[in-house]
């Protein structure tokens, strides 16, 4: 890879993967909503980066704008799609709302092989995995997130067969909690570890389910591999392989910050542990996790 494309290259994990790669002398070139000049797009991403302004509707625009900028794609280029969008933030918005990043995700696709790129790297999330889950087994599916994890789940099922009709590879992955190591990011999680670390009180989370806290420095290593090593049809779920009940979480990143020893909590089978295996993306791209995920710095 020589070469990359990112859509939603201003959210949390395009921003990171554009860095990352870029520091390697990886080529990329970020897409993004935003009517950013060059200057405040070197500011946000750093020096190396090309950015354009595309917003994702219009994305079968792609090739022509890639002429009109005169960037070349090359015979070694991944594309990476982090662009969705709900109302006012990524999971709100009717079905329909939510159901456009679908469509659009699937032109992405048609737009990737025009311009030449070798891969289509996808971004989901655990959400879907819990909702075919229970779609599966018959059982209840209540969360406020599941008009976006219902899109998710058909823009997986979409972007593959685009993907076959298309003859381009194509690789689906999904996230759990990624959190960037400086905590600037919004939601809950970062804003509670904030807290944590200013010794202010927080909120207990109500939320009883397994999360995997993962630092987007581990993030953009992994899509980096992905990138490299990623196996067509292949669908990775991308963590430390180590999920915990965020309370238990939040107890471990005090106890680290105050020196205190942590103690990790076993969970049962009946916790869904298989959703956070990370067996098939490590031995097809040798990603492990590096940072500990309780103080957020690279593990020794």
């Amino acid at each position: 890879m020589k070469k990359a494309i990112i859509t939603g290259a201003s959210g949390l994990i395009g921003r990171s993967l554009a860095k990352y790669l870029t520091s390697i002398n990886i080529d990329v070139l970020c897409l993004g909503r935003q009517d950013w000049d060059s200057k405040h797009a070197r500011d946000y991403f750093g020096k190396g980066i090309v950015y354009m302004q595309l917003e994702m509707q219009n994305i079968s625009l792609l090739s022509d704008k890639i002429n009109d900028l005169n960037w070349e794609v090359g015979n070694d280029c991944v594309f990476y799609n982090f662009a969705w969008g709900g109302i006012k933030g990524l999971t709100d918005g009717s079905f329909e709302d939510q159901l456009r990043n679908a469509i659009s995700s699937s032109l992405a696709i048609k737009a990737a092989k025009e311009i030449g790129c070798l891969k289509f790297i996808n971004s989901g999330t655990l959400e879907e995995t819990y909702a075919q889950s229970n779609i599966a087994n018959g059982s209840p599916y209540s969360s406020s997130q599941e008009n976006y994890a219902v899109a998710k789940l058909a823009c997986r099922d979409m972007c593959s067969m685009i993907a076959y009709l298309e003859k381009i590879d194509y690789i689906h992955t999904r996230l759990s909690a990624p959190i960037s190591p400086d905590l600037t990011a919004g939601g809950f999680i970062s804003s509670t570890l904030r807290k944590i670390r200013n010794k202010e009180n927080y909120e207990p989370a109500k939320n009883n389910q397994l999360y995997d806290v993962i630092s987007t420095a581990d993030v953009a290593d992994a899509y980096h591999l992905i990138g490299l090593h990623g196996k067509n049809k292949a669908d990775y779920f991308i963590g430390t392989g180590n999920p915990t009940k965020l309370n238990d979480y939040f107890m471990n990143f005090s106890n680290a910050n105050l020196g205190i020893p942590v103690e990790e909590k076993s969970y049962s089978s009946s916790d869904n542990l298989s959703f956070f295996s990370t067996k098939l993306l490590n031995s097809d791209t040798g990603f492990v996790a590096k940072t500990n995920k309780f103080n957020l710095t690279e593990a020794n």
